[in-house]
Formats: C-alpha cells, sequence, structure tokens
C-alpha cells in the first residue's frame, strides 16, 4: 500500500482526490482547514492530517522529514486576488509565489531525496491552464503555474535515470472555492452556472489515473479542460450558446 501525501486536502480538487485515493491508498492529509481536516481524519486510510502553512519554508521541509512518503501530489495553491496586476497587493504576488510555486519546490526536494534511497517515488503537480494560456486577472498565478510546468519537464528530464515519475496534471475552469475567494460571492454565477465547469472529481479521477498505470509508464502531463472552455482558442461557451445535436 503506497503513502501519499497530498497538499491542499480540504477542499475542491485535494478534497475529491482523498476520498478517492483513501479506498486503496495511505493518506497524509495536509491544509490549513482545522475542522476540515477532523472530518478527513474519519475517512478510511487517512493516516495523518497535518495543520501547516506552505508559505513558510521550514514548515514545508518538517513536512516531509520523519515521514516515509511514496507519492508527493503538489496540489495546494491560492488565488487571493482576481484584479488586475496594477492593484494587485504586494501580500496577494508574494503569497502566490510562496504557495503555489515556492512551497512546491521544497516538498518536492525533500521527497525527493526519500525516494531516490528507495529508487522509486512518484511527484504530482497540480498546475492550470492558466499557466499555459493568459487570463486577464490571473498575471502572477498563471506565471505561478507556468513555472510549474517548466519545473515538472526539467525535473523529470534529471531523474530518468532513477525511475522516479513526475506528472502535471492541468486542469481548465474547475469548480472550487479558488476562484470564489478570488471573485467573492458572485463566483458561481460569473464561473459556473452559465457554463460546465470540471468538478472536482474530475480532476481527481485523472490524477488517480496518472498514479495507477504500470510502472514502466510515465504519464508527463495531462491536460484536462470543459468541453465548452478552448484556451487555445481564447474561448469559453455558455451553455445557452451549445449547440443541440440533432437525431432523426
Amino acid at each position: 500500500m503506497r503513502r501519499i501525501l497530498v497538499t491542499g486536502a480540504t477542499s475542491g480538487i485535494g478534497r475529491a482526490l482523498v476520498g478517492k485515493l483513501a479506498q486503496t491508498d495511505e493518506i497524509i492529509c495536509v491544509g490549513r482547514n482545522a475542522d476540515a481536516l477532523k472530518v478527513l481524519a474519519r475517512l478510511p486510510n487517512v493516516v495523518e492530517t497535518v495543520n501547516c502553512d506552505l508559505s513558510d519554508p521550514t514548515a514545508c521541509h518538517a513536512l516531509i522529514e520523519g515521514r516515509d512518503i511514496d507519492v508527493l501530489v503538489n496540489n495546494a495553491g491560492v488565488l487571493p486576488s482576481s484584479v488586475g496586476f496594477v492593484d494587485l497587493p504586494t501580500q496577494a504576488i508574494d503569497s502566490m509565489i510562496d504557495v503555489n510555486f515556492r512551497a512546491t519546490m521544497h516538498l518536492t526536494q525533500g521527497a525527493l531525496r526519500q525516494m531516490q534511497r528507495k529508487g522509486r517515488g512518484h511527484i504530482v503537480f497540480v498546475g492550470s491552464s492558466a499557466g499555459r494560456f493568459p487570463h486577464p486577472g490571473a498575471t502572477v498565478y498563471g506565471a505561478t503555474k507556468a513555472a510549474v510546468s517548466l519545473f515538472a519537464d526539467a525535473l523529470r528530464a534529471e531523474l530518468a535515470e532513477w525511475r522516479i515519475r513526475v506528472t502535471e496534471v492541468a486542469p481548465g475552469r474547475t469548480r472550487s472555492d479558488l476562484y470564489r475567494q478570488a471573485i467573492g460571492v458572485n463566483a458561481s454565477g460569473e464561473l459556473y452556472d452559465d457554463y460546465e465547469p470540471l468538478e472536482p472529481t474530475d480532476v481527481a479521477d485523472a490524477i488517480a489515473y496518472a498514479l495507477n498505470v504500470p510502472d514502466n509508464v510515465d504519464v508527463s502531463r495531462v491536460e484536462i479542460m470543459p468541453i465548452g472552455q478552448v484556451s487555445g482558442g481564447g474561448r469559453t461557451i455558455k451553455k445557452t450558446e451549445m449547440k443541440e445535436i440533432m437525431t432523426i
């Protein structure tokens, strides 16, 4: 049975992933919501819950040290504000860099030291379509996700001889609290109600697939998009604009 550490485990994609993987693997759940961690602790095969501030590099290294980890899922991410870059608070810029990118490097470095000793392991990064295509209001967020994507590619090349797998899963618009926190109470209407977003379980299924392929297979990158979102073409289509399929 693998031991999997999941950051950002208390909501959205992380919470859905824990529920799925806990059926077959031992899970360490990391998050900041103490009440949600208590709920997760009652799930079968959740062996530990940890309240950790990932913006603190010392806390990141302490999180890994002393814990035997087979798989690290770097899922935690923040988007404190969706205002234009000129008006973005300094604290919001630093928070996105610290949590979305810097923390993943510190956690990954600690986990890899264990995995190299064992000669196996799997690092998963939850990226975003914002790291591949420009999204107004997500300049810094997108930059951090682009950095994660290149970091994953370079790391995969560096680790090839170690049989340590590296996977990036990059979802498009996903129903989660991330955008609600950035935009506010109207986020559901602006982002979800008129569209068909991904659900957290959709992304969790993609991650689980990458984790469960045969040992000789490395799923390097999975891009998963809502059927109505075409980032490369700069379009997100409302449900009311979808054409009906005519059948005879």
